[in-house]
Formats: structure tokens, C-alpha cells, sequence
């Protein structure tokens, strides 16, 4: 397995997804259905615990566009483990996302961000709702 940096998939720099990252999570923190969640995952107030978490976060986006490969996470494992995350709450979550990409970045890197985000969600989404099942017996349908 190599460890080189690998070719950015699109054109962003690390900056920005610090930038995003924050103004993101500090949004996530006040929204009123995904705040309490968070608190509880990481913590009730804004402090060194979220700022790991958002070193982590950035660091996870920074791995899926290609800039380097610092992250080191299950965020699947993460998701299904935390059984206040529910399916639909992640078109509350990448509608924040959209609207946070379009203000701090050019409409382009927000569109090939939003499009990574949205195909992230929707692998995450779906081992949410795959929660508790048997592999390879029919879905639950909730």
C-alpha cells in the first residue's frame, strides 16, 4: 500500500475545509434536532472537545478529496454505533452542508463538495438504516 499523497479529486485546499468544517459544526451546535445529538456524542458545550472533533472531521474531508491521508476513523462504525442517529436526519445534516459550502466557498468547490457530501450521506444513511439486520435476510422496512 502506498503512502503518497494522493491526486486531489478536485481543487481545494485545506483552508477552506477548515473553514467549512468550522462554520459548520459551529451551525451544528445550535440547530436545534442535531445539536442535542452532537452534545451528546462529543460535547454539551463548544470547547477543546469539539475542536478535536473538528480537527478530525476536516481531516476525514481532506482524505475524501484527495489532499492527504491524515484521517484515521470508521465513520460508519460511528454512526450505526450511535443510536440517536436516525435515517432521515441526514438530509437535515447535508442541507446545513449545501448552505455552509455556498457561503464559504466559489460555487464550484461548494458543488464538488456538496456532490462528495451527498454521496457520503447516502453510504452513511444507508448503513443507519441497515441498523440491527441479519446479513442477507430482507430489510426491515421502517
Amino acid at each position: 500500500m502506498s503512502t503518497a499523497t494522493p491526486l486531489p479529486k478536485f481543487d481545494i485546499t485545506a483552508e477552506e475545509i477548515d473553514q467549512l468544517v468550522a462554520l459548520f459544526y459551529k451551525r451544528i451546535r445550535w440547530h436545534p434536532m442535531l445539536g442535542p445529538i452532537f452534545a451528546r456524542a462529543i460535547a454539551e458545550e463548544d470547547g477543546p472537545e469539539w475542536r478535536a472533533h473538528e480537527a478530525k472531521i476536516a481531516a476525514f474531508w481532506r482524505n475524501a478529496v484527495g489532499l492527504d491521508r491524515a484521517y484515521d476513523g470508521n465513520p460508519m462504525r460511528v454512526h450505526v454505533e450511535n443510536p440517536d442517529v436516525r435515517p432521515g436526519m441526514f438530509s437535515t445534516w447535508l442541507d446545513l452542508f449545501h448552505i455552509t459550502a455556498a457561503e464559504v466557498l466559489s460555487p464550484e468547490k461548494a458543488a464538488n463538495m456538496s456532490a462528495l457530501a451527498e454521496r457520503i450521506g447516502q453510504g452513511l444513511r444507508y448503513g443507519v438504516t441497515q441498523r440491527g439486520q441479519v446479513r442477507g435476510a430482507p430489510p426491515v422496512l421502517r
